[in-house]
């Protein structure tokens, strides 16, 4: 067995290094929020400052999103943008449900999408699924914590309505992982996804495009759909 000197292990040390150096930064946990390691916040929970109402699909109305007890809330037709852009990044959160609320995070959203006739997941829109799933054995690509119509979250650890929920979803180039209520539930590569309308399992999805060609830098959206939905302490950290 030949032993190796502390010459022979400069190029292995450099070799792994590197490696973790260019390993994209992927959240297993739920992460410690530290101003001090480039966290920042997008809610001051007063206003709304730093966000915007977008007509994302069907128009807006005045005051479609509001501040009550702290926490963003939606009250009437309209999606609700943040100012700011980002590419790769680690978004964490607080949300709370209403029963059978149908709610959604868009990531790297581009506004062209909701240019023209076209509806705005003909050309792809990356969400992540906000759902009252409580209590499923089951799950599907439809349910709480999913890559909507893209990838089911396991295991279901979302809470029942009216308790809060913590996400955190990462993005670093193509890959996207979701961890909800302590559990990671998604993990994907979003070069998987090479076809339009079909997913790597040969499943059919809405996308107009392959998935793999979404933009990976854009605003964070939040979706204007009917039922309860609020937001609260709502952190980013840039990874790029």
């Amino acid at each position: 067995m030949k032993h190796l000197n502390t010459l022979d292990l400069l190029p292995l040390t450099a070799a792994c290094l590197l490696a973790a150096t260019c390993a994209p930064i992927i959240a297993a946990e739920h992460p410690q929020i530290d101003r001090n390691q480039g966290w920042v916040s997008l809610f001051n929970g007063v206003d709304l400052d730093g966000w915007k109402t977008t007509d994302v699909r069907g128009g807006t109305e005045p005051n479609a999103w509001v501040v009550e007890d702290g926490c963003i809330t939606r009250k009437a037709k309209g999606y609700l943008a943040s100012i700011g852009q980002y590419g790769d990044f680690i978004l964490d959160l607080e949300f709370k449900v209403g029963p059978k609320t149908n709610s959604g995070i868009f990531l790297r959203y581009d506004p062209k999408y909701a240019a023209g006739e076209k509806i705005y997941w003909w050309n792809g829109l990356l969400e992540v699924q906000l759902f009252d799933s409580f209590g499923k054995t089951q799950t599907d690509k439809h349910d709480c914590g999913a890559l909507y119509d893209m990838l089911a979250p396991k295991p279901n650890t979302m809470h029942p309505p009216g308790q809060w929920n913590r996400i955190t979803i990462t993005a670093k180039g193509s890959r996207i992982a979701i961890v909800l209520n302590g559990a990671r539930v998604v993990e994907a590569n979003l070069d998987d996804w090479t076809q339009a309308e079909k997913n790597p399992d040969g499943t059919p999805n809405k996308y107009h495009k392959p998935m793999k060609d979404v933009p990976r830098r854009g605003q964070l959206v939040l979706q204007d759909h009917p039922g309860e939905i609020f937001f609260r302490n709502i952190h980013l950290k840039p990874l790029d």
